[in-house]
């Protein structure tokens, strides 16, 4: 028994901020135009799921209905995507929002929290719902302005027919009980821990294991009946060869904590493709496969 292999699109790196982000403008990794074809190369690698992030300064730039030809854009990314067997998983927020929304206070607004982000979300279930495989709204729900949003979120995506997800922080386990009444699933956000050798060991890479399994085994303690996922786990290092290393000692914890009982569906790596803020990806930037990639999807033939 293994678990599915999933890759994160990210705002930040797939697609860059729009320039009515309140982070943006910024470059991405060239996905808004190159899409077909990327995911495509993604499944062929023998991926089988994905955390596409529904960027909202994209599809609601300012109040009101979806931007039209951003929402026909992702239609036709999911279209495609199930046309080849690829399940996406909807990220929300990761991090940026529209700039409209930072004027009115941010996420962490009470206005907004109670009234522009649950019509946001309603808009994006009643648009694509019926073609996502599962909810992650947040790519972490443990800083204040999300855990603020949760309970809109709870409220308007129960009920749906795909999975609700509260991803969180390897540092948060034990806020894992907060959402236990209002989630499906459990998803943890992997830390390796700092890793800045230029030739890391094997006994660094020994720890990192026992890191990784610990943090696995002790968010399924947490999450009780739930399923848990890895719903992020970065490989941080410049060095790709390094990184590749990274990702194998991910593999290897999550097989022993499957092994020793634990059930863990899938887990997304990060990022599917590299691009500006993440220079090592299953991807390169020159969509060649990287380290990483062998890593990761080695053994699916054996398994």
């Amino acid at each position: 028994m293994t678990f599915a292999r999933g890759a994160t699109l990210t705002t930040a790196t797939t697609f860059g901020h729009a320039d009515t982000s309140n982070l943006g403008p910024t470059a991405g990794n060239g996905f808004y135009k190159r899409w077909p074809d990327d995911l495509a190369l993604l499944q062929e690698l023998g991926l089988t799921d994905l955390r596409l992030t529904f960027d909202w300064a994209r599809l609601q730039p300012k109040p009101g209905d979806l931007d039209g030809a951003w929402a026909d854009r992702f239609e036709q990314m999911l279209a495609a995507s199930d046309a080849i067997g690829l399940r996406v998983w909807a990220t929300l927020h990761d991090g940026a929002e529209p700039r409209w929304i930072s004027n009115e206070g941010g996420l962490g607004d009470d206005n907004v929290a109670e009234k522009w982000w649950p019509r946001y979300v309603e808009r994006i279930a009643d648009r694509f719902g019926e073609k996502i495989s599962g909810w992650i709204p947040f790519s972490g729900v443990d800083e204040a302005p999300t855990a603020d949003g949760w309970r809109n979120t709870w409220t308007t995506l129960d009920g749906s027919k795909a999975p609700v997800v509260a991803s969180i922080g390897s540092d948060h386990i034990g806020h894992i009980a907060d959402h236990l009444e209002t989630s499906n699933a459990i998803g943890i956000v992997l830390e390796h821990g700092e890793v800045t050798d230029d030739d890391p060991g094997d006994e660094r890479f020994a720890q990192m294991r026992e890191r990784l399994q610990g943090q696995l085994v002790d968010a399924a303690e947490q999450a009780g009946d739930l399923p848990i996922i890895v719903s992020q786990f970065t490989p941080f290092h410049n060095d790709p060869d390094i990184a590749g290393r990274i990702v194998e000692t991910l593999v290897e914890a999550v097989d022993a904590t499957i092994a020793d009982g634990v059930d863990i569906e899938v887990v997304f790596l990060d990022p599917a493709i590299a691009g500006p803020d993440s220079p090592n990806g299953l991807l390169g930037t020159d969509r060649a496969a990287q380290p990483a990639s062998d890593a990761f999807l080695a053994h699916l033939d054996a398994g």
